[in-house]
C-alpha cells in the first residue's frame, strides 16, 4: 500500500516538476534570437543578405549552428575518429580467427 502511493506521489511530483511555463519559454527564445542578431547579424549583412529577411534570419541561424559545432568539435575528450561511422573495432572477427590491427 505504502509503495503504491509512493509511486503515486512521486509520479504527480515530476509530472509537476516538468510543466513549462509557456511565457518564461517565450521571453527565453526572445532574449536568445537577440543575442544571435547582435553577434551574427553584421555578418551576414556583410556576406549580403538584406537586413530582416528569411535568408538574413536562415544566414544568422546557420552561422550560430555552426559555432556550436566548432565549440563541440574543440571540446575537450572529444575525438571524430571515436564515434560512429568512423569506429574501427581493433580487433575484427575472420575465417583464420581474429584479425587485430
Amino acid at each position: 500500500m505504502h509503495s503504491k502511493l509512493f509511486t503515486i506521489f512521486s509520479t504527480a511530483l515530476l509530472c509537476i516538476g516538468c510543466a513549462s511555463d509557456p511565457i518564461a519559454e517565450q521571453q527565453r527564445a526572445s532574449r536568445m534570437m537577440e543575442y544571435k542578431i547582435r553577434i551574427y547579424g553584421p555578418a551576414c549583412e556583410q556576406l549580403g543578405y538584406g537586413k530582416d529577411t528569411d535568408s538574413w534570419r536562415e544566414c544568422i541561424q546557420q552561422e550560430y549552428e555552426q559555432t556550436l559545432i566548432r565549440q563541440l568539435w574543440n571540446a575537450p575528450g572529444w575525438n571524430f575518429y571515436h564515434y560512429p561511422p568512423h569506429y574501427y573495432p581493433p580487433c575484427l572477427p575472420t575465417k583464420k580467427g581474429w584479425q587485430c590491427r
